[in-house]
């Protein structure tokens, strides 16, 4: 080591020494809020939740039941609004929905009787006043919040954001249509892409609740009741919805409710220009401010009557048609079921006539395969891809080839390929003058394709 660095090094040493000699001062950030875990029983059942109270050791304060939306089961899927409550002075309960909890299966009705067990509990805590404990619901819960009001006087106060004043099954269409008129899908696409297995869902009761009438249920509300709607929410059609909200209160006597409209906001009210993209992890301006100030108020009175101008609202919602006698979903399945079996009965004959030295005639092989081939490719492949668009709302449609989803051209590109081979087996069968078993299989192989056909067309496939 050169003589000269020798001070340098002892210099670096002791500063090391004297700050590890110095008590380190951290500032810590306080907690957003206190949890609490706690469990609480509905209708037999055992749900799991959270209590987020307010810093302290407060007391008195306003509690609130969070009520998530239909493809929501998480206690956290609010925390962040949970969080700003706290910060507000509000304490508020998030709870798991319940086991088995199904969109297509569960009740309004059951997650009504869970909400209410749930104010239940937050009445009985020490840091809530028992007479300012509120629902808040997001989407779903924005039906849901309503109807558990209705029907108990435990509930002071409602807040429904992101709510719908249509029933489940006509928002739900005129959610999709909304999707797929954005993402650039062709007008006549739209019915067999966006509506029509979820009409036949709906026709085998397996939409939830679509006898739900929000209308009518909010004019039983006689609480003090607030309704945020985002600007830009697409799946809730909010042009129709507060008015719809209005008029069901207004019709029912309540003199307490409070509507507003948040600009920059999506159906999440997260900041968004237009809805459809994904927008900022934000808050829209003024979301959070209008929901705590609003409850907090409420210590002063009850708040009159008062209503944003509904935001603009470019495709009006369309009552949900009914099925046509050839739309029975068990009409369908049977169809289905027979055209796979037609189908799949080919290849599996043919494997076993190899193993026994047979041969299906040369001129008639391909044709046949192809027609086996892709049939139920493009059979099942329409079937998962419109259960798909059932599952995500069609909020995954993002683009489209010639007026439809890449997924979709490609699936109509091998309903071609099933009428080009369904013609070609067709023509060399007859040109063979096949008899007996071989002549039985691929007459089967043929049935599948004649059902195929008004399948296909019926489900927009040859839809030009």
């Amino acid at each position: 080591m050169p003589p000269e660095r020798k001070p340098r090094r002892l210099s670096r040493l002791a500063a090391a020494l004297v700050l590890t000699a110095t008590p380190s001062v951290v500032s810590a950030t306080p907690a957003a809020a206190t949890e609490t875990d706690v469990t609480f029983t509905s209708d037999g059942n055992t749900l799991h939740a959270t209590v987020l109270t307010p810093p302290g050791n407060p007391t008195g304060r306003p509690g609130v039941v969070f009520l998530a939306g239909a493809g929501s089961t998480s206690r956290w899927d609010h925390r962040a609004e949970a969080e700003a409550f706290a910060k507000a002075g509000i304490v508020s309960l998030v709870y798991d929905k319940r086991a088995g909890y199904s969109r297509a299966t569960s009740t309004f009705s059951d997650l009504a009787n869970d909400a209410l067990s749930g104010v239940r509990l937050l009445r009985g805590r020490p840091e809530v006043a028992p007479s300012a404990v509120g629902l808040w619901g997001h989407s779903q819960g924005g039906w849901v919040a309503p109807l558990a009001a209705s029907r108990s006087d435990e509930v002071s106060f409602v807040v429904a954001v992101g709510a719908s004043g249509l029933n489940t099954a006509r928002t739900q269409l005129w959610s999709n249509h909304t999707y797929l008129k954005h993402a650039g899908v062709a007008p006549e696409l739209v019915g067999p892409i966006g509506h029509n297995l979820s009409r036949m869902l709906i026709a085998a009761d397996m939409f939830g609740d679509t006898g739900h009438d929000p209308a009518a249920t909010l004019a039983k509300v006689r609480q003090p009741l607030l309704g945020v709607f985002g600007e830009h929410d697409r799946s809730t059609a909010p042009g129709e919805s507060l008015p719809l909200f209005r008029q069901a209160l207004d019709q029912g006597g309540n003199k307490h409710y409070t509507l507003r409209v948040v600009p920059d906001a999506n159906h999440n009210l997260r900041r968004s220009t237009d809805g459809f993209t994904r927008g900022s992890a934000d808050f829209a301006p003024g979301y959070i401010d209008v929901m705590t100030s609003w409850i907090n108020d409420r210590t002063d009175g009850s708040p009159p009557a008062s209503a944003d101008p509904p935001p603009a609202q470019d495709l009006p919602s369309e009552p949900v048609a009914a099925l046509a006698w050839y739309e029975s979903p068990a009409l369908h399945l049977i169809a289905f079921g027979l055209m796979l079996v037609a189908f799949l009965a080919y290849p599996v004959s043919a494997a076993w006539h190899r193993l026994r030295g047979r041969r299906t005639t040369p001129s008639v092989r391909w044709p046949v395969r192809l027609l086996t081939a892709v049939g139920p490719i493009a059979a099942l492949g329409t079937l998962a891809y419109l259960f798909f668009i059932v599952a995500t709302g069609a909020t995954a449609v993002t683009s489209t080839v010639l007026g439809r989803p890449p997924i979709w051209l490609a699936l109509q590109l091998a309903a071609l390929g099933v009428v080009a081979a369904a013609v070609a087996t067709a023509v060399r069968w007859r040109r063979a003058q096949l008899i007996g078993r071989d002549r039985r299989r691929l007459g089967l192989a043929l049935a599948g394709g004649v059902i195929f056909l008004p399948l296909a067309a019926y489900w927009g496939l040859y839809t030009v």
